[in-house]
Formats: C-alpha cells, structure tokens, sequence
C-alpha cells in the first residue's frame, strides 16, 4: 500500500516545528495539517485531494458540508480534550507574558480579573494562584470550582472594572457595554483571548485603556510546545 508524508500548511511559527516533528512519519492516507486557529471553509478545502485526511481547529458549515461530499475526513482538535487543555494552559502562559509585559506593577502586585471560567480561564487561575497573585473571577457558570482559586468570585452581570490592574477575558460574546469600560483604571490593561472580543476594543484605547486581542498565543509564546500539541494529537488518531 502506498503511503503518504502530511502536508503541513506552515502559517505560523509553530507549524514549522510541527513540518520538522512530522516529517519522517509515513500516512495510509493524504493528510494536510492545518493551524488549529485556521478555518476550515470551502475554500481552504480547494487544493485538498478527494478522500484526504485533514487536521483542523475550526470548521465551517459550509467546510464540512463540501468535504462530506468528497470524502474527505476532518479531524478536529477541539474534540480532543488532551489537547484542549495543553492548549488551554499555553494561552494561560501567553496571557501571563502579555501582563508582564505591559503592566507597570508585577503581577504579585496588581489585582487581577478573569472573565470566564471555562478551560483557558480555570487554566490561568491556577496559573495565577501558583504564583501567589491576587485574582478575582466572573462567570455564570462553574462557580464553585472558581472559589478554590480566586478571591472572589461573582456572576458576570456583577462584576466592577474599578479595582482591577488587569483584566483577562475568556468570554467568547460582547457582555461588556462602553459604559462600563468608562471604569476602569486609566493604567489598566486588557488581555482579550476569546476569539469575539467581550468589550469594544477601538473604544477601550480611544479612552487611553491598554486593550488588545491575543489570537493564537501559544503559537506566538510557545511555538515548540504548542505544535507537540498537535503533533500528539495527530499520532492518537494515527495509531
């Protein structure tokens, strides 16, 4: 039977690692290896071949449609809660190196917020609460478990920007209204990792807020890790 090398779509740092830990490995089948923050549409499935295996992070309606009518087998990340939360735990890491970076104070100094407490959230906290920092959490959901790691925890209609040095959202939804960005501390900065900003960020930096979305920060902060990731993920469905 003949085999095939994956072919890896080498759009970031960390794809490169994962062209070089994949290289000598042989596939039943044509494989393309996509970045888990790419999307899978019609037109990413264009120069796929027919009947092909394809690593993926996000898939469109439309994506899965056209490979269902080709035969084409999509594999996607977000079904493998390994992965999920290795992935989890390098955005946390990436968060903490964005806070270092661009707060004035240390982060044993500031007094943080997390938005959200599912994986990338609860992954931070624990982050935080390792390294002594103090860190309060809104969310309408897993509020106890929140309470083994943070100061206070409060639902996400409840929470006041006021006191915080920084804030890290999780939340994948605009639950932040401008009104409420009017109070936060002028020295404050805003870590946005969910893929739909929770808060209006043109409107955060126009007011002088330090505001910015972080897409794909493993693959920034942490290429090599990031991509094992993958890579283990990919040797799973291999075996």
């Amino acid at each position: 039977m003949r085999k095939f090398k994956a072919i890896v779509h080498e759009t970031d740092e960390r794809m490169f690692f994962l062209s070089d830990m994949l290289k000598d490995l042989l596939f039943d089948n044509i494989t393309h290896v996509f970045a888990p923050n790419v999307l899978i549409d019609a037109r990413a499935l264009n120069n796929v071949e027919d009947s092909a295996f394809v690593y993926c992070g996000q898939i469109s309606d439309e994506g899965e449609h056209l490979a269902n009518s080709r035969d084409i087998t999509l594999v996607n990340y977000a079904k493998n809660e390994k992965f999920q939360a290795i992935n989890s735990r390098l955005t946390a890491e990436g968060a903490l190196k964005e806070m270092i970076e661009h707060c004035n104070k240390s982060v044993l100094d500031c007094k943080t917020l997390i938005l959200g407490f599912g994986r990338t959230g609860s992954a931070l906290a624990r982050l935080l609460d390792r390294l002594g920092a103090d860190f309060d959490v809104a969310t309408n959901s897993s509020m106890r478990p929140a309470y083994a790691f943070a100061n206070k925890v409060v639902a996400l209609c409840e929470f006041d920007f006021a006191p915080y040095d920084v804030i890290v959202n999780t939340v994948p939804s605009a639950i932040v209204s401008d009104k409420e960005v009017l109070g936060m501390k002028k020295d404050c900065v805003y870590v946005e990792l969910a893929s739909k900003p929770a808060i209006n960020l043109d409107f955060a930096r126009h007011i002088g807020i330090d505001a910015e979305i972080y897409p794909a920060l493993p693959a920034k902060t942490c290429p090599y890790s990031a991509s094992k990731a993958i890579f283990d993920a990919i040797m799973e469905v291999k075996k």
